[in-house]
């Protein structure tokens, strides 16, 4: 069963964008550079934001799975251990990975621009 869910994962990560959950957090983000956004379904900051996080995976699409870059999104009212082992406190958050391995949040990780360029810049 493990092994299934080890190929999904990486299989979604080839596309670019990728769910996260428990079971293939850490699979997943093992490998290449990672954007994860940690939300709230519930919370009206992180609906608001997630027109921009869509447009922004959508407008470097191509560009970025070239460059080992991906997207990911944990829903933590789902996923609450993944999102205490990061030690989200707010909602939302976006968090960068190089090879597993949170390097922190993303500069003013909420505005299309400050994202854009930090994706295009890894």
């Amino acid at each position: 069963m493990k092994l299934v869910t080890a190929l999904a994962a990486l299989a979604a990560a080839v596309s670019g964008y990728t769910i996260l959950d428990a079971e293939n957090f850490g699979t997943a983000t093992m490998e290449g550079y990672w954007l994860v956004k940690y939300y709230s379904p519930t919370c009206p900051w992180s609906r608001r934001f997630a027109p921009t996080w869509e447009k922004v995976y959508h407008d470097l699409e191509d560009s970025l799975v070239e460059n080992n870059v991906y997207f990911g999104e944990v829903d933590c009212k789902a996923n609450r251990a993944v999102c205490d082992r990061a030690q989200i406190d707010g909602y939302p958050t976006v968090v960068f990975y190089n090879q597993g391995v949170n390097k922190g949040e993303v500069p003013g990780g909420q505005s299309y621009e400050a994202l854009a360029e930090f994706a295009k810049t890894i």
